[in-house]
């Protein structure tokens, strides 16, 4: 297939970002490298909007092409906390201790990115390797950015090559074979959950990348980041050839975890749909059941020698967690129970899908109509968070019924909205809420974004001090989307309380208790702190137990 050719006095640059199906003047596609190219001595200005970033797979390509890298990327120097200097000498540790990977499941805003950069370089100088992978999660339009940004400025890329990717693009990095075409020293996968389910194509090519079929000696040294890793021990997926190497068995013993975790005793049964397991029907019933399970399965990670698993929480402590039901009026629960039909077209509702509403579907409809009939009570309850001096955030799951009109309701009141949700700019409008401009922000993205006070931007300067308060306008079912939106904002020593609003007497409850059993349970998982969950489970009737009583 056809690829650049290059004279003498000549360059390739590997376009990135240009748009489906467009050929930017002077540029060319060459199948060979699937990607848009420009050959000359110098790059034409108006394609230096398409110039490749830092660190981009576009710019891993062209380096090799050109057979000399290209700058690094920059940013202002940052001095690490002694929790990320600690932590990535224990991670090294693990390393020299030959073990193929390790969890890093520090809480959320303690630093992790800049913990796995340095030992990164550490296990680079230690191990002679020089190729560094990191997969991050969406949007990848931040979350890119962010890691160059912490590349850049905790002392810059060592003179290693450092490739950052989406999970989307990691096909790339697999040959025709299906085997990898590159061989990396470290693997740094951050949000690591988002591998949880093995029947997935992302979480298929991350197993061929990581090697994590191979021996340890032939496999490269994966960091696992997450405080999330699954609702429980059979979606620690991802994890599944290091619990094999604790264990002193073949990685492919365990490459079924589920199967292998039930054979020795967790309560785990297949679910519903292959591939996935779930907890027995006893397991389901009693969340302290489920916590001795992941206590078990956590506690081979901590007493190997090294630990291979790190966890440290939050020195500010964990955020504050409260519910708040609202209770429908007459009106509104005339509404809730009104036929779907007949309550989309009065709330003027566009048809989706199949649009009916039976089974699963029914649930959906039912938390689709409470957002949406909660969505004045939201809208009045952030403008006056707003009017006591304070920035506001609000995490929804659904856009239309949802974020949309809670983001609606409060741009006709007079209140700048960052909308992160839906498409867009979605940096642009994470900035204008990070500086101040708009004092609210309206997200569905859980993780790998900041939003706290006084964050430290690339060019030095910081975001706004005010601080923050979020409202779950929307309970989940997910314990790890509960604990990872809490983190946005509750972050590098910013304080930032949550409230979790539902209709009470509806589906919502059963949500937001299932939410806060989940979040229980997936804290524990990593022996996260758990004492600021006592009173809103009590608020949801949960029958869970702290972690010392397993003591």
């Amino acid at each position: 297939m056809e690829v650049p050719s290059v004279a003498r006095g000549q360059r390739v640059w590997v376009l990135d970002g240009v748009p489906y199906r467009a050929t930017p003047p002077g540029a060319h596609y060459y199948p060979g490298i699937r990607a848009h190219a420009y050959v000359g001595e110098t790059l034409p200005e108006t394609l230096q909007v398409y110039a490749s970033k830092p660190y981009s797979y576009a710019r891993w390509i062209e380096d090799e092409m050109n057979g000399v890298r290209g700058p690094g990327a920059r940013a202002a120097p940052k001095t690490p906390t002694a929790m990320q200097i600690s932590g990535a000498k224990a991670i090294a540790t693990a390393y020299k201790s030959g073990y193929r990977g390790i969890l890093l499941g520090d809480d959320m805003g303690c630093g992790k990115t800049g913990t796995a950069v340095l030992a990164a370089k550490a296990i680079c100088h230690l191990g002679g390797g020089d190729t560094i992978l990191i997969t991050v999660d969406r949007p990848a339009q931040i979350t890119i950015g962010a890691w160059r940004d912490a590349i850049a400025s905790f002392g810059g890329d060592g003179g290693f090559r450092w490739l950052i990717m989406s999970p989307d693009q990691l096909k790339k990095l697999l040959g025709k074979n299906g085997q990898p075409k590159h061989v990396f020293a470290v693997v740094i996968n951050d949000e690591a959950q988002q591998f949880r389910h093995i029947t997935t194509q992302r979480t298929q090519y991350m197993r061929r990348i990581n090697k994590l079929s191979s021996p340890p000696q032939q496999a490269p040294f994966v960091l696992s980041v997450t405080a999330t890793p699954g609702h429980h021990p059979g979606e620690y997926t991802y994890l599944s050839s290091l619990l094999a190497q604790i264990h002193g068995e073949r990685p492919q013993q365990w490459a079924d975890l589920g199967a292998r975790l039930a054979e020795m005793g967790v309560p785990l049964e297949p679910g519903w749909e292959k591939g996935k397991w779930q907890w027995t029907a006893d397991a389901k019933e009693s969340t302290t059941t489920q916590n001795q399970a992941v206590t078990r399965v956590r506690r081979w990670m901590e007493n190997t020698n090294p630990p291979v698993l790190l966890h440290r929480d939050a020195p500010w402590g964990p955020a504050p967690l409260d519910g708040l039901p609202v209770e429908f009026t007459p009106a509104q629960w005339a509404s809730y129970h009104q036929d779907w039909g007949e309550f989309r077209a009065e709330m003027r509702l566009a048809r989706t899908g199949q649009d009916t509403a039976r089974g699963r579907a029914a649930l959906m409809r039912f938390r689709q109509k409470a957002s949406l009939l909660r969505a004045p009570q939201t809208a009045e309850l952030v403008a006056a968070t707003v009017e006591r001096g304070y920035q506001v955030l609000v995490a929804v799951e659904l856009t239309t019924t949802a974020a949309a009109p809670v983001a609606d309701l409060l741009e006709e009141q007079g209140l700048g909205v960052s909308r992160i949700f839906g498409g867009g700019d979605l940096e642009t409008e994470r900035m204008s809420f990070q500086v101040g401009r708009n004092p609210v922000v309206v997200f569905n993205t859980t993780s790998a974004i900041n939003l706290q006070a006084r964050e430290m931007f690339a060019d030095g300067t910081r975001a706004s001090a005010t601080p923050r308060i979020g409202f779950f306008h929307q309970p989940r079912y997910s314990g790890i989307a509960a604990r990872q939106t809490i983190g946005r904002a509750h972050r590098d020593g910013q304080v930032c309380p949550w409230s979790v609003i539902y209709s009470a007497d509806t589906v919502e409850e059963d949500a937001a208790r299932t939410m806060i059993n989940r979040l229980v349970v997936t804290s524990t998982s990593v022996n996260g702190d758990t004492s600021a969950l006592g009173a809103i489970s009590k608020l949801f009737g949960a029958d869970w137990l702290p972690d010392s009583f397993f003591e």
